[in-house]
């Protein structure tokens, strides 16, 4: 009688239980990255704006889901691309199951890649995952047609692009925050 008790407890016990949370879709970050302790016109430094041949940056803010964030963007005349990083406090994974998300990583971090307007002006957005329910988002936006033949830039090419300023903005927190 006994046995049958602690059976049945046991059984009951197992039906309560919360349904287990979906896995992370990202590894383990290399270190956490507090966005309230960055500037984002910071992130992409002299060097790095040399050779995306783009001037200082613009501060500014922008509203993500009801949230007031910081943003910088940065934009050439000498080239098709505009950059902008924005810090957000929200989690990276929400995204991952957006249409065409595609999740990867860059310096080790775990990050969600968004691209619209192929047929236009293409824009790359890199989600990136810095720290729990925070996350940079890193833009590249061309501006312009080829010249030339006045077709869209192919999107593998934007997103190298934001690869590259992503890239830039990891390490460069990385530096700022250690």
């Amino acid at each position: 009688m006994i046995a049958l008790m602690v059976a049945t407890a046991a059984t009951v016990a197992g039906c309560s239980s919360a349904p287990a949370a979906p896995p992370d879709p990202f590894p383990p970050r290399p270190a956490e990255i507090d966005i309230e302790r960055l500037d984002p016109c910071a992130l992409v430094g002299a060097r790095a704006r040399a050779d995306l041949r783009v001037g200082t940056g613009r501060p500014a803010t922008a509203v993500s889901s009801g949230t007031t964030t910081r943003a910088c963007g940065w934009g050439s005349l000498d080239t098709p691309f505009d950059y902008s990083v924005q810090l957000i406090p929200q989690d990276a994974a929400d995204a991952v199951g957006a249409p065409g998300a595609v999740v990867g990583t860059i310096a080790g971090y775990g990050t969600v890649r968004i691209v619209e307007r192929e047929a236009t002006y293409p824009l790359c957005e890199i989600l990136v995952d810095v720290g729990e329910a925070q996350l940079m988002r890193i833009q590249v936006q061309t501006v312009e047609r080829q010249r030339g033949s006045g077709a869209p830039y192919p999107v593998d090419q934007v997103c190298a692009q934001a690869d590259a300023a992503a890239t830039e903005a990891l390490e460069s927190a990385r530096r700022r925050v250690s």
